[in-house]
């Protein structure tokens, strides 16, 4: 007992928030998102777009190692995340995931990062090179969270892929480090499919528009306070089923949002505290917007007529204001991901 008082007392601040986010992560109630919350800041480059923006927007940010923080480390639970960004417009990817973290009560130390065989087309000139590290710059660093976004080649075998052979050993490296994962859309699919050979599938028309998901477990912590029916944006032209999912994983995959429709929607790995989400909590108002106006003007990939994504527009009426029912659902699927950060972090810390 002295040895434990001891030890429990040299962690000081940090055992009381470890205590905390263990405690956040098995509670069954509404948790702090019923409540006023106290806010922290995320902190990354400032030179990024997205920084400026969310000042703009009342986000509290700062600018990565810029000095005189230190009281804010101490002060308050923190946990380092890595985002690995494949979408074509990073600025836009960029701008959403940052708001959703600087939304959040943890302070969020955010990087991001691209494979070394990797060539971003369609970003500002400069722009990889100036915000962005390579997987071989941060080989051997660690993290608590690691964030993996979709890319548009999803209609590729995951062989295929020009980098995959790089993104598998990159995958490898953050079980390694055991840090919590959220994988987003295709990065979602190949996740899963890499660790644990759960196949997507190529639907006969794109999905898309905004679809009520089924809570089946609602004291998990990755869906606490997150309500039965809540609308999620989903456009993509795979899926997973729910079969490949149920027989694979020796049963530490759980189905924790789920649609009748578009099929299974968030997969947790219990084990590796991974959370697969296939459809989009982060996208803006507009999002899907632009994407079905893009599609009406160019078409779309497969060469299909594009329809008009149910549940979206007042009305259904593409010349109406879209509606942003999942605002308030999406910041909370984020903070409570984030608290599994921290719970997971506090055990690293316990067992160390």
């Amino acid at each position: 007992m002295p040895i434990m008082r001891a030890l429990l007392s040299s962690r000081g601040a940090a055992w009381r928030w470890a205590r905390a986010a263990t405690d956040i992560s098995r509670s069954n109630k509404r948790s702090f998102h019923a409540s006023p919350r106290v806010l922290m800041p995320s902190r990354f480059d400032p030179g990024l777009p997205a920084f400026k923006q969310l000042k703009a927007e009342g986000v509290w940010v700062e600018p990565a190692g810029a000095d005189g923080q230190e009281g804010l480390e101490q002060a308050m639970p923190g946990v380092k995340i890595l985002i690995l960004n494949l979408m074509p417009l990073k600025e836009e990817t960029d701008l959403q995931l940052c708001r959703m973290l600087g939304r959040t009560s943890t302070l969020c130390d955010i990087t991001f990062c691209v494979p070394d065989n990797y060539a971003g087309k369609n970003s500002a000139p400069g722009y990889l090179e100036n915000f962005y590290k390579r997987f071989s710059e941060i080989k051997g660093e660690k993290y608590d969270g690691v964030i993996v976004t979709g890319a548009p080649i999803e209609h590729l075998p995951f062989d295929q892929v020009k980098y995959w052979g790089e993104l598998c050993e990159f995958l490898d490296d953050v079980k390694a480090m055991d840090a919590g994962m959220l994988s987003l859309c295709w990065g979602a699919m190949a996740t899963l499919y890499h660790f644990h050979a759960v196949p997507k599938h190529i639907t006969a028309q794109k999905q898309f528009g905004v679809f009520q998901h089924s809570v089946p477990d609602t004291t998990h912590a990755m869906v606490q306070a997150i309500p039965h029916g809540v609308g999620i944006p989903v456009s993509r032209h795979t899926t997973w089923k729910l079969e490949d999912v149920s027989k694979a994983g020796g049963g530490q995959l759980k189905v924790l949002l789920d649609q009748p429709n578009t099929g299974p929607c968030l997969v947790w790995d219990e084990e590796l505290g991974h959370a697969h989400m296939i459809n989009h909590f982060e996208y803006d108002v507009l999002t899907l917007d632009s994407e079905y106006r893009r599609d009406v003007a160019k078409g779309t990939p497969t060469g299909e007529s594009i329809h008009v994504p149910p549940q979206y527009y007042k009305d259904n009426d593409p010349s109406k204001d879209p509606i942003f029912g999942w605002k308030s659902a999406g910041q909370v699927f984020y903070s409570n991901w984030v608290q599994t950060l921290l719970a997971r972090k506090a055990n690293r810390q316990l067992r160390a």
